[in-house]
């Protein structure tokens, strides 16, 4: 099984509850919950530079392949950045300190050598950039699963059809 795959069977076993997570953490408190669209976007939270930092990343943890798009095709960045300026302060805190941990720590080496540096401890995180990794990597992929290239590209969703037969189900 390659990384893809596992990404895709994680993210649709969790990703519901997940996003009511991320919902509740971050998400405005009006109505306005389902208005985020990448369409004209604009950035609300993180800066023109710092979007195109965590565009490097989310694309390493969901790269683009030869079946769909990844993490900077579906715009990701811009979901998290919807996430978190229509969330909680301390939401925005946290983003805020990771997003200056990784700037911190990519000035000292690659883009790649951090990302492999902060999810060499994903399964026990100890440090604040394995720690800020995993919420990162939750964003990264509750933006991408829920994104049209996500869905309908990788997933290969084709909405709720009606069946009117199961041929390969003999037991009735």
């Amino acid at each position: 099984m390659n990384r893809r795959t596992a990404i895709k069977i994680v993210a649709l076993s969790a990703l519901t509850p997940r996003m009511e997570a991320i919902y509740a953490h971050c998400a405005p408190q009006s109505e306005d919950r389902a208005a985020w669209a990448a369409g004209d976007y604009q950035l609300k939270f993180f800066t023109p530079g710092e979007n195109d930092l965590l565009d490097q990343f989310m694309e390493m943890i969901i790269p683009a392949d030869s079946h769909s798009g990844g993490a900077h095709a579906a715009r990701v960045s811009w979901f998290a950045d919807h996430m978190v300026a229509t969330g909680s302060d301390s939401g925005k805190t946290a983003w805020r300190n990771g997003v200056q941990l990784l700037k911190d720590e990519t000035a000292k080496s690659s883009v790649a050598e951090v990302l492999t540096r902060a999810a060499a401890g994903e399964a026990n995180a100890q440090s604040d950039l394995e720690h800020f990794f995993i919420t990162l990597k939750q964003m990264t992929v509750d933006g991408y699963y829920s994104s049209e290239i996500g869905i309908h590209q990788d997933l290969e969703y084709q909405g709720n059809t009606y069946v009117a037969e199961f041929p390969q189900c003999t037991d009735h």
